[in-house]
């Protein structure tokens, strides 16, 4: 019960996380989920006792699986060179010269530990480092470089971390005896990957062409796949990361180039292994943030002469001892790469840049969680705590510098001369522009097919068509070109609320509805306006009516819902005429107002009255459809005809944006997947 308990937790807290990053667009999730793990451990103290047996088994294999899985293609092969050069040369050389680095600023610290420190703060987190490049711009280049060698960097600093390890738990070292161990275990856990990940591929693939499985099943024995291969490379003592990143590539291309296997099971298991990354990466930062007090505690009680301040102190030094091995040695390949190319410019701005994009992240924490408590001699680790300590802050340290500094250097360092657009630049659009464009194309289309005989379907089609372009424009509009657009739909919807409760007001009156269905009805409206006015962060004046009176009146008017005596079909049909009545006062409201400001209005004041006159007519359709006389059958057939004529008209517009070079490849391909997903979601749905 108590490890059902921490689940249910723990993916609370990744949860909450995800929210408030919302919020917090400049702070990467991984730092506010350490903020969350740190806030209960201190304030409720909360603390989980980890075994660190199982938890590269449980948390590594799987994040690495993923990883592999996805791997950019394209960009790892251009730019292998730098990739695999620091994905091993610089891995191996921040061992070396960072754990002699920190074994002689901490005195107290032995020297395998101190290379465990080092070899496990050589892998790099391509997660943070991209969420922190939305915001500032990055040059692609050098993401790609990090998401390159976060894909191999990962297996080669596990290594070394595994060796560094193993030589203080058995307290002997020996250069042969661990190169040896070294090549055998790479070259075996290479092996071991590529024959388990094509015997699983074919046994997959054999059965879906057999059917004896579906792509579900096949999925749910991928996310099987990476911890058996690692229990099995493990068990003939070869590297178990290595077997498990060479088993995923070898999967990665095999499946996509298998035809019979490249659609429902490619986006099924893509799907599935993200929200499967998503949460095993939030589980391990929050656990760090859990961890943490433990660490200064437990530190702090086996050694009283480090105090708190020097563990800080340890930790920066630390963190900027990495960070300037990384950027020397990004310097040394600038210089290299002007050997080859010539008009390659040295700069130490773009040294340091990629210097601040080697963020650590999941992978170090799970390694350095996955120490053991003691050694073969039965003694405590030594400074395991301490280790800890250092390994969790130089995560935080980078995740700030970070987000300080990348700003500052992305920056141009002066003001570029205005030049001459090329023609396919000047017209190029950003890709939100353009899937907004492609849905109101859609838009218009349906709007063509708009008969009294499907007035209520097509009406119903093109208000999700208008709420989706919303959320777009909500995520990608600025801030003040947004705020005109909302602010000049609160302004009709305002105008359209007044005539609504105009309509129940007369309607009361008449005594055609209940006081109940009135107050019901004008509750309705008063909770439409709240969220309007929030929406443009306009404090509604009702909210100040927020008091005890007020909870007690909707608890009484709930208590005359619940034991009315009134008949439910009357009820029923009070609520329907309501309905119809206001929706039909809001759209002669929007009528009224576009015939007495025709060609005064903008395009902006044009578009909030359409997107309104849609909804209200949507809402009088459904209140007109007659269910005794419709064939449900030939309504979803309709529906269905509709909604693949959008798609259709959707690809024709993306086409279109693609041929007269409005858009670049990569954002038509992303606008194409959206397309594809939402008509895979509907025809899943409409089967059902």
């Amino acid at each position: 019960m108590a490890i059902l308990e921490t689940i249910i937790g723990l993916t609370l807290l990744v949860v909450i996380g995800n929210v408030l990053s919302h919020f917090l667009r400049r702070v990467p999730v991984s730092l506010i989920q350490i903020t969350l793990g740190l806030f209960i451990a201190v304030f409720f103290g909360v603390k989980i006792n980890l075994d660190s047996h199982w938890f590269m088994l449980l948390f590594v294999a799987p994040l690495l699986y993923s990883d592999a899985w996805n791997f950019p293609k394209r960009e790892l092969w251009n730019l292998k060179g730098p990739i695999f050069g620091n994905a091993i040369l610089l891995v191996f050389l921040t061992t070396i010269i960072g754990g002699y680095g920190i074994y002689w600023l901490i005195p107290s610290m032995p020297l395998s530990v101190a290379f465990a420190i080092a070899a496990i703060l050589s892998p790099t987190d391509p997660v943070a480092v991209a969420s922190i490049g939305q915001e500032t711009k990055l040059p692609p280049a050098l993401m790609h470089l990090v998401s390159g060698e976060s894909l191999i960097n990962d297996a080669s600093g596990l290594v070394a971390f595994k060796f560094a390890i193993a030589a203080t738990v058995s307290g002997t070292f020996s250069l042969a005896h661990a190169t040896s161990d070294f090549l055998y275990t790479t070259l075996v856990g290479a092996v071991v990957g590529i024959v388990l990940g094509l015997l699983m591929t074919r046994l997959q693939s054999w059965l879906m062409q057999e059917q004896a499985t579906n792509a579900v099943v096949n999925v749910v024995t991928n996310i099987l796949t990476p911890f058996l291969i690692y229990q099995i490379a493990e068990g003939v003592h070869a590297s178990g990361v290595i077997a498990v990143v060479i088993a995923a590539i070898v999967q990665n291309l095999q499946v996509k180039g298998n035809r019979a296997t490249s659609g429902e099971y490619y986006l099924v298991n893509r799907t599935t292994w993200q929200v499967f990354s998503y949460l095993m990466n939030g589980f391990i930062f929050i656990l760090l943030g859990i961890e943490l007090p433990v660490a200064i505690n437990v530190h702090a009680d086996n050694n009283q002469l480090v105090p708190i301040s020097m563990l800080f102190l340890y930790a920066f030094l630390t963190w900027f001892l990495i960070f300037m091995i990384r950027v020397v040695w990004s310097y040394l390949n600038q210089i290299w790469e002007k050997r080859r190319v010539k008009s390659t410019v040295l700069s130490w701005k773009n040294a340091f840049m990629a210097g601040l994009t080697g963020v650590r992240g999941a992978v170090t924490m799970a390694g350095v969680l996955s120490v053991p408590a003691f050694i073969d001699s039965g003694a405590p680790f030594p400074e395991r705590s301490m280790m800890l300590f250092i390994a969790a802050m130089v995560i935080v340290i980078s995740l700030l510098a970070a987000i300080v500094l990348l700003p500052l250097l992305a920056k141009p360092s002066k003001p570029k001369k205005k030049m001459t657009v090329p023609l396919d630049v000047a017209k190029h659009m950003s890709e939100p522009r353009a899937y907004t464009y492609v849905l109101q194309t859609a838009v218009g289309e349906l709007e063509h097919e708009l008969k009294a005989s499907n007035a209520s379907i097509v009406y119903d089609v093109l208000t999700a068509y208008y709420t989706k372009i919303r959320r777009i424009q909500m995520r990608s509009l600025q801030e003040e070109k947004l705020q005109k657009i909302l602010r000049t739909e609160l302004k009709f919807r305002m105008i359209a609320l007044n005539a609504q409760r105009e309509a129940l007001t007369q309607l009361h009156a008449e005594h055609q509805i209940s006081s109940l269905v009135y107050d019901s009805e004008n509750r309705r409206l008063d909770r439409i306006e709240d969220d309007l006015s929030q929406t443009v962060r306009v404090r509604s004046q009702r909210q100040n009516k927020f008091n005890l009176e007020h909870l007690w009146r909707k608890a009484v008017r709930a208590i005359r819902v619940w034991v009315s005596h009134t008949d439910s079909d009357a009820l029923r049909a009070e609520y329907e005429l309501a309905a119809q009545a206001t929706a039909q006062a809001g759209l002669t409201a929007m009528t009224d107002y576009a015939q007495l400001h025709a060609g005064s209005m903008n395009r902006t004041e044009t578009t909030a009255i359409k997107h309104l006159k849609v909804l209200f007519h949507s809402r009088l359709a459904n209140q007109h459809r007659n269910v005794k006389t419709v064939n449900k059958k030939s309504t979803k057939v309709l529906r269905r005809e509709l909604a693949l004529k959008g798609y259709t008209a959707q690809r024709s517009a993306l086409e279109h944006l693609y041929e007269a070079g409005f858009i670049d490849e990569q954002s038509a391909v992303k606008i194409r997947q959206n397309i594809n997903l939402d008509e895979a979601s509907y025809l899943a749905q409409d089967s059902e």
